[in-house]
């Protein structure tokens, strides 16, 4: 036991010295600018979530906002960071949220930073590190649940790592973690897979087959009984065993077509030029610093970065963990040293960090109305609650923003939970918005009492004819609001 002690006692002398200028410079500003990003059209859907539970008790099942769902349950996977997101903003605005969210993510980036200066990476490296991951969070970034998986993530990974250097007993707090983690995002899958890596790299230590690299002191038996507990965990939710299908059923299915997030990223889209700039940054450290990293950690590092590419939703994911799986790595590449003044640095860092807030502040949205990453139907929303409508068919990601303002009074057909309308639902707005074949019967089926559409959409041009049994009642640039003829309209 004394190598053991020794080990420990190394790694919390790392992780009591000070952060540094450089890496507090690096969360802070991190923290600001992922805080401030627009309003993401989903945070309607949590909002609605927050104030349904915290109102009631209970979660939203069957489905309370829209007409089409009927007895269809849709697992509210993100239900307990969809009430401390409500409870901000209903409490403090809007404001109160960005903060709060930005207080989240400065854990997240200050717990990477600690975990690496425990395993002997140096400040400019961990400085360096954290810039690095940060760039595919942005695209993803800003009020929403993700940030707490995000945590959830990174704490368990740091848990895990540190037993496998240090054989730590803190590896029972794992399935703690993994209840938290099913109880705020599904992504909770990515947590498996790294427990897993890790559980036959112990194996393959205890095999006859030859081990390349330091030797991990994971301790086989309780990691397997760590594991088999962490896997069960997240079935610890309001939602039950249903969770655990959840994720796997969103990524599996065909109709995952039907929502970016899950999806491939678009190729030279905004979201793929920061995982490729990511990745170019990730491999120049492997190259040009030629530094070694772990077989185990290396497999992990590919399976993440692939499932990136696979699916944009994991992108964040890959970003958080990459720093601690490349930990060796960055450890033991050297970094040409410039010797500044101390006043320089200090200078810089409260110049970086300023200028962050000051970016922030001025591109943060300060309240519902927005910036918001899609335009909302503010006038719209406004004209439709002067109207007797409760039955609104909208554009699909605008169901939500809608619901908040004038549930119960009405309903709308569809909304941003992509899972809960496919297949049926989502193909009739699809043949309907996009002037299918039929369309104008299946719109007098969903029979609706107000529709809300794009103002450049070939829907609304359509509705607009004289001929069309709809009657334009006002909207801007943003969107259209039609009545049926039949309901007064002239």
């Amino acid at each position: 036991m004394p190598a053991l002690s020794q080990a420990a006692e190394r790694v919390s002398a790392n992780v009591g010295r000070r952060i540094g200028a450089a890496p507090a410079a690096a969360i802070l500003t991190i923290a600001a600018l992922a805080a401030a990003q627009p309003l993401d059209a989903d945070l309607w859907v949590h909002l609605n979530n927050g104030r349904f539970i915290a109102s009631r008790g209970e979660l939203p099942y069957p489905d309370p906002f829209t007409f089409s769902a009927g007895d269809a349950v849709w697992t509210v996977h993100e239900w307990l960071p969809a009430q401390i997101i409500f409870q901000l903003i209903d409490r403090g605005g809007v404001l109160a949220a960005v903060l709060g969210i930005a207080a989240v993510y400065a854990l997240i980036w200050g717990l990477l930073e600690r975990t690496l200066a425990a395993l002997g990476v140096g400040p400019w490296m961990r400085t360096a590190g954290l810039v690095t991951a940060s760039l595919p969070l942005f695209p993803f970034a800003g009020i929403r649940p993700l940030a707490f998986g995000l945590l959830a993530a990174a704490v368990a990974a740091a848990v895990a790592l540190h037993h496998r250097r240090t054989g730590s007993r803190w590896v029972w707090l794992l399935p703690l973690v993994f209840v938290i983690w099913g109880n705020v995002h599904a992504s909770f899958p990515i947590g498996f897979a790294l427990l897993g890596t890790l559980f036959f790299e112990a194996l393959w230590v205890r095999s006859r087959i030859p081990f390349i690299g330091p030797r991990p002191r994971t301790r086989l038996g309780p990691f397997a009984a760590v594991t088999a507990l962490s896997v069960v965990a997240p079935a610890f939710n309001p939602s039950g065993l249903r969770l655990l299908a959840q994720p796997f059923f969103q990524w599996g299915g065909d109709f995952r077509r039907f929502n970016s997030d899950w999806r491939p990223p678009d190729a030279f889209s905004q979201t793929w030029w920061f995982f490729v700039a990511f990745l170019v940054l990730v491999g120049l450290l492997l190259i040009l610093r030629r530094a070694r990293i772990e077989p185990a950690m290396l497999g992990l590092l590919i399976v993440v970065l692939a499932a990136g590419f696979s699916t944009r939703k994991v992108m964040p994911f890959a970003a958080v963990l990459a720093p601690l799986l490349l930990a060796h790595p960055l450890a033991t590449a050297g970094v040409a040293r410039v010797p500044l003044p101390g006043w320089a640095v200090r200078a810089g860092t409260v110049l970086t960090v300023a200028a962050a807030i000051g970016v922030a502040v001025a591109i943060s949205p300060r309240t519902l109305d927005g910036p918001s990453v899609v335009p909302m139907p503010a006038a719209a929303r406004d004209l439709v609650a002067d109207t007797e409508a409760t039955r609104i068919f909208s554009t699909y990601h605008w169901g939500a923003f809608l619901t908040w303002a004038l549930w119960p009074d009405a309903l709308v057909f569809i909304d941003g939970r992509f899972d809960l309308f496919v297949p049926d639902t989502l193909s009739d707005y699809l043949t309907v918005t996009g002037l299918g074949s039929g369309w104008r019967q299946k719109l007098m089926d969903i029979d609706p009492d107000a529709v809300v559409i794009q103002t450049a959409s070939p829907l609304a041009r359509r509705l607009a004819q004289p001929s069309s049994g709809w009657h334009d009642v006002g909207g801007d640039s943003i969107a259209r609001v039609f009545l049926p003829v039949r309901a007064g309209s002239t």
